[in-house]
């Protein structure tokens, strides 16, 4: 018998009083990307400071008496927020490192000069505290390797075919520890990465699940097909009507495994495993669309996938949790590829929005087209199909009718509500292929002509304030230095805005500088921001507004255009006074 347990059958014989145990709930924290355990420090209040040490193992630490905001930090890593409840079950929390491993940094700038070939890497950890498994073989379409010391695994394989949902399975095996098959890995040239756990408790089969594939039978549509001349619609794009909505700093993710890997349907959730919501989308999008596929339907997709992640978050599905991990809410695992990262990576913090206070159940299936072939083998969840062959929606569930051409002939596969997915690929390869922000609104607002649900439009994670400008008296012709203080919420880097400024008077109109549109790389937190700007000669004398915006740069161009997104707007009343050459002269403005 153990001697604690001796210890306190003694107390009891003696007639002494046993304290009750403290209400205690289990931790553990782990790297986002490579799954390794972290030493962290847990801090939250509830009327009074605790802090507790948890590492890669689950470990019990007193609960708070009432829900409350927990912060989580490590040597190396962001910090990461997020709620923690009395009554939470196990909880894994995953944080973001500071700097991604050094070789996955060497792998991604090999893999972007080459876009025709394919590799596979990342880590074999054990299960249950996340320590690296030494030796494990990994094999893979007739190819093998062993992972080093520290877990690691690097593969280069062939080429992909032109078939865009082509599977492969990944043997891996680790001696005296596990093995696991793991089927349905789609191929898509660049870099998979993928992050497996062997040991007590995991399945021997895993499954990859891929929305778009695997929401029941397989769809046969061709992705590559060759597609009929298309007119983008004339109609306006969606005004941004919630600006400075702030996105979730975290999201509850129901898993049925400690290291977070995998993935469940609702009531078979038992883990609870908590990442910064930029993270989530990275970990799911490529389960939800097809890597392979064209990056404008991509960057649509983690609209649509951010949203509804975010929206979980203020909806939970679970006490514990606010979304599970399979197609039964959103497909999310702990593998990425290149291409939805960097597709991601292009649109940090973006939700939609109907209201404007929280973000929209941005929902979507595979195949929205209102009409069910009865060949095809596919299910059509949709009850409403009264829309017709050509059109998305399914008005009984308050999705009115959207012309779709790109879905005509294709056979209803899901629910017909919000996105289609396979809609978004055929719109990115037409052959006048519109932006994914074209893409965004046409399903979500009928690109401004939306009624009932379909009104959804996008907002921004960025604000600007504290807007000047030096000298603030200039002359027609001079040049002034704008500045400003710029906010970015995204959980995420914004590598690619514009600075935008103009000038504006009544009765003289928008006086613009393009030339001095300058690029800007903005990281989270605020910063101070900067431009200049040349006033025309030609401007006449008078007092200004000073405007200055953020744009994404949707088409690339490095130049602000009609098809980029503002994000931010700041206005500066009667900023600027411009005068003539009588008043820069002596410095007293004389009478006509």
């Amino acid at each position: 018998m153990h001697a604690t347990t001796l210890h306190r059958l003694l107390l009891l014989g003696a007639g002494l009083t046993l304290t009750p145990a403290l209400p205690a709930v289990e931790l553990a924290a782990r790297d986002a990307l490579t799954g390794a355990p972290l030493a962290a420090t847990l801090s939250y209040d509830d009327g009074g400071a605790h802090v507790a040490r948890i590492d890669g193992a689950l470990r019990a630490i007193a609960a708070p008496t009432q829900r409350v905001t927990a912060t989580a930090t490590a040597a190396g890593h962001h910090t990461l927020s997020f709620a923690l409840d009395p009554a939470a079950g196990p909880l894994t929390l995953l944080l973001d490192p500071l700097a991604e491993p050094a070789a996955f940094t060497r792998l991604t700038t090999r893999a972007a000069t080459r876009d025709d070939l394919r590799w596979l890497q990342g880590y074999v950890r054990r299960a249950a505290d996340g320590s690296p498994l030494a030796g494990a073989t990994l094999t893979i379409e007739g190819r093998s390797t062993r992972s080093d010391a520290a877990g690691y695994f690097e593969l280069e394989l062939a080429p992909c075919t032109a078939n865009a949902d082509a599977r492969s399975s990944l043997h891996v095996h680790a001696s005296g520890v596990g093995e696991q098959q793991r089927s349905g890995i789609v191929c898509s040239n660049g870099v998979t990465r993928l992050l497996l756990a062997l040991g007590a408790g995991m399945p021997a089969q895993l499954h990859e699940d891929v929305g778009a594939l695997d929401r029941g039978a397989r769809s046969t549509g061709d992705a590559g097909a060759a597609m009929l001349p298309l007119l983008r619609e004339a109609t306006p794009i969606g005004t941004l009507v919630a600006p400075g909505l702030v996105p979730p700093t975290s999201i509850r993710v129901g898993y049925a495994d400690a290291a977070c890997t995998q993935s469940c349907c609702t009531a078979s959730c038992t883990h609870t495993c908590v990442l910064p919501l930029e993270t989530y989308v990275r970990r799911g999008l490529d389960n939800e669309w097809i890597s392979s596929w064209n990056t404008q339907s991509l960057r649509a997709g983690s609209v649509a996938y951010r949203s509804y992640g975010a929206w979980r978050v203020a909806h939970p599905i679970r006490p514990s949790f606010d979304i599970c991990s399979n197609a039964c809410c959103q497909v999310n695992n702990g593998d990425t590829h290149s291409s939805t990262d960097n597709a991601i990576a292009r649109t940090p913090g973006l939700l939609l929005t109907r209201g404007g206070s929280e973000a929209a159940a941005a929902e979507y299936s595979a195949e929205n087209n209102s009409w069910d072939d009865p060949n095809d083998g596919l299910p059509c969840s949709n009850n409403d199909l009264s829309c017709g062959d050509g059109y998305a929606g399914s008005p009984a569930n308050g999705w009115p009718c959207l012309a779709d051409s790109v879905g005509a002939g294709r056979g209803c596969f899901g629910h017909g509500r919000g996105m289609s997915q396979w809609g978004t690929q055929r719109w990115a390869i037409a052959a006048t292929p519109p932006l994914w922000r074209w893409i965004v609104d046409h399903y979500f607002n009928d690109n401004g002509a939306g009624s009932n649900l379909r009104t959804a439009v996008m907002t921004s994670p960025l604000t600007l304030t504290g807007l000047s400008a030096t000298p603030a008296t200039v002359a027609a012709g001079a040049t002034l230095q704008i500045s400003a203080s710029a906010g970015n919420s995204a959980g995420a880097s914004h590598a690619h805005l514009l600075i935008g400024a103009s000038l504006y008077r009544s009765g003289v109109g928008y006086l613009d500088d393009s030339a001095h549109d300058a690029p800007l790389v903005l990281a989270t937190g605020t910063q101070a921001i900067g431009r200049s700007f040349s006033v025309p000669a030609s401007a006449p004398a008078g007092s200004y507004d000073l405007l200055v915006s953020l744009y994404l740069d949707v088409d690339e161009n490095g130049a602000i255009s009609g098809n980029d997104l503002a994000l931010a707007l700041a206005i500066a009343s009667g900023a600027v006074q411009v005068g003539n050459d009588r008043i820069f002269g002596d410095g007293f403005e004389t009478t006509p």
